[in-house]
């Protein structure tokens, strides 16, 4: 078994240097097998990933991600396709949602930064998110490890990425402070949204998720019936609604919660599918965060990779 860990030096949370520090003792002192790698710009750990399992011939290799949930985005599509290779994740981004859905819980994974454990883990096989979109007439496909939001949620991810890249406010910080922002202006989408080839919606609404995990935005547990091991999409349509309607649906929002308000289903859409499809209908394209990166595109398909890549799980201490 081989190890490697791909360092983000840039992720927005603390604990790089101290993780960093672990690594280095464990390629002195220990027999195993381990490499340490740092990422340089986008996509860069994609590449990494692609090369180190690739070199790794028939031997399985855990390529570990150590920063948030881009950087676990980029070293999961570096890794699909690979059966050699399995991902792991050290949270040391400014968000880290997909180790929440994988039993970090909410103080974001003690476990996860406990490279003993890590290395010591069990692995087993996880679905993950294909998109695929038209880009100057060539069909695009990429993947999501944890979800995608379009809308209210979205637009709010890319302010919060703004205001963290401009050193505004830390951490979940920036989200709250955005979405706070974004309830001045109530910015959403108008879409036709299908699942599984029926019209659920057509028109304008507030936000919509298609997610694998159940949290985004840092800890706001948006899809509680969420599995990362059941082939089937969560899809969450919060419809457009007033302000204070919306407003008195966030705590149990963030909560996972959402479900249990009395009458939400004249306010929100909650089911699962296999595929969905976005189209945007008053605009040509759409802008949507995926794994808390920006994309912006026309029609959108999402789907399941049903048991798509291997995910190690930190063993017992």
């Amino acid at each position: 078994m081989k190890y490697a860990f791909i360092v983000n030096p840039v992720s927005g949370k603390g604990g790089k240097d101290n993780i960093v520090n672990k690594i280095n003792e464990i390629i002195e002192s220990s027999s195993k097998d381990v490499k340490l790698y740092y990422t340089h710009g986008p996509k860069d750990a994609t590449v990494l990933a692609d090369m180190i399992a690739s070199e790794a011939g028939d031997e399985q290799v855990v390529i570990f991600a150590c920063g948030g949930d881009g950087t676990v985005n980029e070293v999961a599509n570096g890794l699909v396709g690979h059966e050699n290779a399995v991902l792991g994740v050290v949270p040391v981004g400014s968000g880290n949602d997909l180790v929440r859905e994988l039993g970090g819980g909410m103080n974001e994974g003690e476990k996860f930064l406990d490279l003993d454990r890590q290395l010591n883990g069990e692995i087993m096989k996880m679905d993950l998110i294909k998109l695929s979109y038209m880009k100057d007439n060539n069909e695009v496909c990429t993947y999501v490890v944890n979800g995608i939001n379009i809308g209210f949620d979205g637009h709010t991810a890319i302010l919060a990425n703004y205001l963290k890249s401009r050193s505004i406010l830390p951490g979940q910080m920036s989200y709250i402070g955005a979405l706070v922002a974004n309830l001045i202006t109530k910015k959403g989408e108008s879409l036709r949204v299908t699942a599984d080839g029926d019209e659920i919606h057509n028109g304008p609404l507030l936000l919509t998720t298609a997610a694998n995990g159940g949290f985004c935005g840092g800890g706001f547990n948006s899809c509680p019936h969420a599995d990362l091991y059941d082939g089937l999409l969560e899809l969450l349509i919060v419809r457009d609604i007033k302000r204070r309607e919306f407003l008195g649906l966030v705590p149990k929002y963030k909560a996972g919660k959402i479900l249990e308000v009395p009458g939400v289903e004249r306010l929100i859409k909650y089911t699962q599918a296999k595929e969905i499809i976005f189209e945007p209908v008053a605009a040509t394209t759409m802008k949507f965060v995926g794994d808390g990166e920006l994309f912006e595109c026309g029609a959108l398909k999402v789907e399941t990779a049903k048991q798509a890549i291997w995910v190690n799980l930190p063993g017992e201490a």
